[in-house]
């Protein structure tokens, strides 16, 4: 089925595009976007771009400054189906069958891929209008046959989503990619793996995640920007399925692979995101305690990066000493070696938020140098441990000479050994980042 955008209201109302399959289809005031808005002075210059991604089309906004909309919900990536309507800048889309009449009655799409749906009961004219037609819920007796057959390839959950990809697998658990079926909207469901035994501490992290993302959304029920939101919680099975939002990107380490050396402003941006997730954590009354490259998830490119702060599997409230103490064991050290302060290290139980401040600088350091702060220093060897506890760091223009000053000073106050020594809040040290934001990417 070919797909049209049509404009119905806005300072192009009328003009319409067939939607290309074959490559991203941008929207937007450039005048080189697919089509090209020029007249919306709203619209970002790529506002938003719908491609083919396994059978179906996704809309993706693509870090517009006032945002999509998809059916009155703001998205980031939803997928795209015949009659839903699109509002960017000033304008307002509809996204209709090339060929049909306007006003004609349509079988119903498929709600898992967009394919239209005729029931037996359903009788088609010569015109192709369907009558006969009854509302139904979203379940699987309005499910498309292929997307019938997706379902039965993954692990069961609840009937409102449909997996269509496994995205990530680790020791306790999966995650998928899905589609929750009444909005297009997509997300990702962590569950634990089918049949496993997890030990009792990973049984008690997931929960743990789980409870530290609900308690970190605002009063309004909405998520801190630069944290991977929280949705919802339900049991399949015996097994606790948590569903969050599908961030479409990178996690920070491979990302930053791709672009290398990578440039400071766009290091400042990374930082000032992350830093931003962290205050927010902090004053609820819960550091991450495993801030690294591969729990941020970047989205964008290189010149404007958009952050998630992902895995609060380890995530520790400070505010109520006695909540997590039975799942923290004298001698326990979480997180991963390579970016752990020295009071992480020695007191794990008892870590701060000068711990978190700690990480974030040397996830930056990492990224901007791929480069450990400490010399001959590898996580695996034996005495790991003791050079962060003694080593100093090594200043940062000896990997980065072309790196300010200013950015130096930022980092080796983060990498102190004592607590105190450090920047007073993940505040105070987001804002001292900010002056090497480039304007653009404030």
């Amino acid at each position: 089925m070919e797909l049209m955008l049509r404009v119905t209201s806005g300072p192009h109302a009328g003009e319409s595009r067939r939607i290309d399959r074959s490559e991203p289809f941008v929207v937007g005031r450039s005048s080189r976007a697919a089509f090209p808005m020029t007249g919306d002075l709203l619209l970002s210059r790529e506002h938003f771009k719908i491609e083919h991604a396994g059978g179906v089309l996704d809309l993706i906004d693509l870090g517009s400054t006032n945002g999509t909309k998809v059916n009155g919900l703001r998205v980031r990536r939803v997928m795209l189906r015949e009659a839903d309507v699109v509002e960017a800048g000033q304008s307002r889309f509809e996204v209709v069958a090339i060929g049909a009449r306007p006003g004609a009655a349509v079988a119903p799409p498929c709600p898992g891929c967009g394919a239209r749906v005729v029931r037996e009961n359903a009788h088609v004219s010569r015109s192709g209008e369907v009558t006969g037609l009854l509302t139904l819920p979203t379940s699987d007796a309005v499910l498309c046959p292929n997307c019938l057959a997706l379902r039965r390839r993954f692990p069961e959950t609840a009937p409102g989503f449909l997996i269509d990809k496994l995205i990530g697998e680790g020791g306790m658990g999966e995650v998928y990619r899905a589609v929750e079926l009444a909005t297009g909207r997509r997300v990702a469901i962590k569950m634990m793996l089918a049949g496993a035994a997890p030990d009792e501490k990973a049984f008690h992290y997931f929960r743990r995640e789980i409870q530290v993302l609900r308690d970190l959304l605002a009063p309004g029920g909405q998520a801190h920007p630069g944290i991977v939101a929280f949705y919802d919680l339900f049991e399949v099975d015996g097994r606790y399925q948590l569903v969050m939002e599908y961030v479409d990107g990178q996690n920070a380490l491979e990302w930053s692979r791709d672009h290398q050396p990578l440039p400071v402003a766009s290091a400042a941006q990374i930082g000032r995101q992350l830093l931003s997730a962290l205050a927010h954590a902090h004053a609820r009354g819960y550091v991450h305690r495993d801030v690294k490259p591969s729990n941020l998830l970047v989205m964008g490119p290189v010149h404007r990066p958009r952050v998630k702060l992902s895995d609060f599997g380890l995530a520790k409230s400070f505010a109520d000493g006695n909540v997590f103490s039975t799942m923290t064991r004298q001698g326990d050290v979480g997180g991963s070696t390579g970016f752990l302060s020295p009071d992480h290290i020695l007191e794990f139980r008892d870590v701060k938020e000068p711990a978190d401040i700690y990480s974030a600088g040397a996830t930056l350091y990492y990224l901007l140098t791929h480069q450990y702060p400490y010399y001959g220093f590898n996580p695996r060897q034996g005495n790991a441990y003791e050079m962060i506890l003694e080593s100093p760091p090594i200043p940062l223009r000896a990997f980065r000479p072309d790196a300010p000053g200013e950015l130096e000073r930022i980092l080796m106050k983060s990498l102190q050994k004592q607590p105190r020594a450090r920047w007073k809040s993940a505040q105070a040290m987001g804002e001292a980042l900010q002056e090497l934001v480039l304007p653009s990417q404030a």
